[in-house]
């Protein structure tokens, strides 16, 4: 497929997993800051407090079965570009009229056997003015040393969950680094921000870091990372939710710590992307992330080449899972 006949999409959507104990990961959802949307069939649908009907699947797995990882959706940017995602190989048309907020529902299989989904149509929510945060009033102005702003007005906090705004991103590690960066690039409107390499070969990548290319409209610095794997075959990496700033992310991490849920690495902050990070195990051992404060950027954002190894500016140890000593 050519770069003018690539299916644009406009955002990520939605993840899907599959888990054994659908009632377990229900709990860990709700500590985690996800909203119940309803469910249909074998399907348990989540949503955040941002415009999209869902932002995460949790299917029933068949009797006997393991967790799985399944795949993630995005929305087209037009009615076309569902057309040309309907007409992908393998592509197949699922009925979406049961599910939040309905609309039409494509699905195609990628090069790893993963689900792609496209929708279009689907009923928005009404998004909030700002954003939903801990802060009893919302996020007030931070004193500085010198530059003193908040006059008058207390910082108070409320206990409970982070709530989740939208899906950030998600990841893959794969084997088949090349083919899977080809295809996302060459089928969709994906576009690399920032691409890591080994040290002292700049032609050895390691991950890439995609975005949507929309034109001159500033979008999120990454929706997806596809990072080299050195074991066979690929697995999900993880995947991310947006919270509204870091007093949230502060409370939320104090709120799943209290509630006996496994941290994974946080809070820190990162280098590509820049936010602020907080990673935990949920109910069947997938790493999910709590994100907040990342950047934004367009086309006339430079690709960031650069060296392998620096995943944080500041937070604990890299956990072991990641290539760091810390077991968790």
């Amino acid at each position: 497929m050519e770069n003018k006949d690539r299916i644009i999409l406009q955002r990520l959507s939605h993840v899907i997993y599959e888990h054994p104990d659908v009632d377990r990961f229900a709990s860990f959802a709700r500590d985690f800051g996800l909203i119940d949307a309803g469910e249909v069939d074998d399907m348990h649908f989540y949503c955040g407090y941002g415009k999209d009907s869902y932002v995460y699947v949790a299917k029933r797995a068949a009797t006997g079965a393991a967790k799985r990882f399944v795949g993630a959706g995005f929305v087209a940017q037009s009615a076309e570009d569902f057309g040309l995602a309907c007409q992908l190989p393998g592509a197949e048309i699922l009925d979406a009229t049961k599910r939040p907020g309905a609309g039409q529902l494509v699905q195609v299989p990628d090069p790893n056997g993963y689900v792609v989904q496209v929708v279009w149509g689907r009923e928005e929510r009404m998004e909030p003015a700002h954003g939903i945060s801990s802060c009893v009033t919302g996020q007030l102005s931070m004193n500085g040393a010198v530059d003193k702003i908040r006059k008058g007005h207390f910082t108070r906090m409320t206990s409970g969950p982070g709530l989740i705004h939208k899906l950030g991103h998600f990841g893959y590690t794969t084997s088949n680094y090349e083919e899977t960066c080809r295809w996302y690039t060459q089928s969709f409107n994906f576009t690399p921000t920032d691409v890591l390499h080994s040290p002292g070969d700049r032609k050895q990548e390691v991950a890439a870091f995609m975005r949507f290319d929309l034109g001159k409209e500033f979008v999120d610095h990454h929706s997806l990372l596809i990072a080299r794997g050195e074991k066979a075959g690929t697995t999900v990496h993880h995947s991310s939710f947006e919270v509204e700033d870091i007093d949230t992310q502060m409370m939320a991490h104090q709120w799943l710590e209290q509630a006996g849920w496994a941290l994974v690495w946080g809070v820190g902050r990162h280098v590509h992307g820049s936010q602020i990070f907080d990673y935990w195990y949920d109910s069947g051992g997938f790493v999910v992330e709590h994100y907040a404060d990342g950047d934004l950027v367009n086309e006339e954002t430079e690709i960031t080449h650069a060296v392998a190894g620096t995943m944080a500016v500041w937070g604990p140890p890299v956990p072991a899972i990641w290539g760091g000593k810390v077991t968790t």
